[in-house]
């Protein structure tokens, strides 16, 4: 979009040659909408570039400059261009979404959904910010924000099938099972699409019927190879029907397609490490926990794979992390309290056991059938961690 704003410029003591200066600039910010509009992209962006050089502060060029560049694929100079757009304008939306749609292209979806975030708060009916939020909500795994952000979305355009993609995506991730599949029978159920079939395949998945959703998913990447997650979720299915080398080999397909699939990137480390692959399995686990910063699945791995390359201290660091997000996760208790130890911190070490007696008495007080607070178990959790990305 080709973002026109007033140029407001202070004449000093040489007014005839500041009016120069900006009718050079207008006319190269003029000749750059011309070559945006006709399509020629490298002309556009050497004429924004010429307008910038005469008067650097302009939202204008800048906003246009960010465009430009995105279009060519190159974020990483339409994200600088956005940011100093917005620093000189930061109540305006369209940059802002500009903005989270440049992370969002990247597969940073951590990045995109705080923009995207402000420009819901500016604009709430602004439905296609309020999309483009859920969905990144869902890729970081913000489950329930997602949903409340897709439904009023999906209510009035429940024709979109974009929108009803990620929503039972959603549901069904969330463990909301009845809505998912209601969503999936209205919808997909008699589509012959790859994403059909990926929907399919995960909520066969969701109720442990393996062979089945094992079909499913074949049938979508047989469909769509290069579909997003479809590898990973199938991944998933090896790992829990005990088929671990051709689990592997599906998250390595999916990792092959999209580098920041957080499903593959924390499952292949956790089978990496168990494997002794370490330093293969902490490059895979980092960059899972940079993709979610604060998800203690990775976070629990990562410790216990740096504490196996002889690292206490750092693997302290994580665990501590891991018990303020899980205060009841026993095993995050019982590793940290050995390494206290090892590292001489005796009353620390001390504190952990109090903690670990102390969820053991609790634990035998619950009823038989309940569960103790625990992480994501990459062998017995199907479709916890989702990163699909729509398809408009």
């Amino acid at each position: 979009m080709v973002l026109m704003y007033a140029l407001l410029l202070a004449l000093f003591v040489t007014p005839v040659q500041d009016r120069e200066v900006v009718r050079q600039s207008e006319a190269h910010f003029a000749r750059g909408i011309e070559l945006q509009q006709k399509g020629d992209l490298t002309g556009a962006r050497d004429a924004y570039e010429a307008a910038l050089r005469l008067i650097p502060r302009r939202v204008d060029a800048l906003t246009n400059l960010g465009v430009v560049y995105a279009k060519l694929g190159q974020f990483d100079p339409a994200i600088k261009n956005y940011k100093a757009a917005l620093a000189l304008e930061p109540q305006e939306s369209q940059i802002r979404l500009n903005l989270g749609l440049a992370y969002y292209q990247m597969d940073r979806y951590d990045l995109a959904y705080p923009e995207f975030a402000q420009v819901v708060k500016a604009q709430p009916t602004n439905l296609q910010a309020k999309f483009l939020l859920g969905t990144c909500y869902f890729s970081v795994g913000k489950l329930s924000e997602a949903i409340a952000e897709l439904e009023p979305v999906y209510a009035t355009h429940s024709e979109d099938l974009s929108v009803a993609y990620i929503l039972a995506n959603a549901y069904l991730h969330h463990d909301q099972l009845d809505k998912g599949q209601m969503l999936v029978d209205k919808v997909f159920k008699n589509l012959q699409s790859a994403e059909s079939h990926l929907l399919m395949g995960t909520l066969y998945s969701a109720r442990r019927e393996l062979q089945l959703a094992a079909e499913e998913l074949q049938k979508a990447i047989s469909l769509n190879p290069k579909l997003p997650t479809a590898h990973s979720q199938l991944g998933i299915v090896f790992l829990m029907s005990g088929n671990r080398e051709m689990a592997t080999k599906a998250f390595q397909d999916e990792l092959t397609l999209n580098a920041n699939d957080f499903i593959a990137n924390t499952r292949l480390g956790w089978m990496y490490r168990e494997d002794g692959r370490l330093d293969e399995g902490e490059k895979l686990l980092k960059r899972a926990l940079e993709l979610r910063p604060n998800d203690p699945g990775p976070m629990f791995q990562l410790a216990q794979l740096i504490n196996a390359q002889g690292k206490p201290a750092e693997a302290v660091e994580l665990l501590e992390g891991v018990v303020k997000i899980l205060p009841k996760y026993s095993p995050a208790h019982v590793l940290l309290a050995r390494l206290y130890f090892k590292l001489k911190r005796n009353d620390d070490a001390r504190r952990e056991q109090a903690i670990i007696e102390k969820l053991r008495i609790e634990e035998q007080q619950k009823q038989p059938t309940a569960e103790s607070q625990k992480l994501s178990d990459p062998k017995d959790r199907a479709i916890k961690d989702p990163l699909l990305k729509p398809h408009p």
